[in-house]
């Protein structure tokens, strides 16, 4: 695994790398130069799979991470490539074209993230959230209480606890949220 990183650091400029365990290896790179790097990756190394792609949500940054996991099936190795691209210009590159699951990943990512992938099939087609009306709920400034709440009234009867005070009764614990 060592010279297939050595060979991205030279071709594709690896911004940075973690060796999250012996068998996963997560490498960073400019979003531009994701497609090319997955496109060589294929077509001249093991790492033929793609098992998954997902985003996160890094909102104070004004970014979102795309992780694109491709899997050597025979050394049972994988590599995750890493992408940072603007939030407020969610768009990337599909790479449907290499891997057609893709398409899958790819809709669902659009429905819940709000991120375009310009060519892929079914993009902006109900996946899950059919009829859905808000800004996509998987980004972090969806407000999942103000939704309910506008939409499903408080039913007589129900009590509403607040989830970091019961944590903290329950388990006695001030910082277990995070929140020391």
């Amino acid at each position: 695994m060592t010279e297939i990183l050595d060979q991205i650091r030279q071709r594709f400029g690896a911004e940075w790398q973690h060796v999250q365990r012996p068998d996963l290896l997560q490498i960073g790179v400019d979003a531009k130069k994701v497609v090319p790097l997955l496109t060589w990756l294929k077509e001249h190394t093991p790492f033929v799979q793609l098992t998954h792609l997902s985003a996160v949500d890094w909102i104070e940054e004004g970014q979102f991470q795309l992780t694109y996991l491709l899997t050597d099936p025979t050394a049972h190795v994988s590599l995750m490539v890493c992408a940072r691209i603007d939030r407020d210009a969610a768009e990337a590159e599909s790479v449907s074209a290499l891997w057609p699951q893709a398409v899958t990943y790819e809709q669902e990512i659009n429905e819940m993230f709000g991120i375009r992938f310009p060519g892929s099939p079914r993009q902006g087609v109900p996946f899950i959230l059919e009829g859905w009306d808000d800004i996509p709920p998987m980004r972090r400034d969806f407000d999942t209480v103000a939704y309910m709440n506008t939409r499903h009234p408080p039913r007589p009867g129900r009590k509403h606890t607040d989830p970091r005070a019961y944590v903290g009764q329950v388990f006695g614990e001030r910082g277990f949220l995070h929140d020391d």
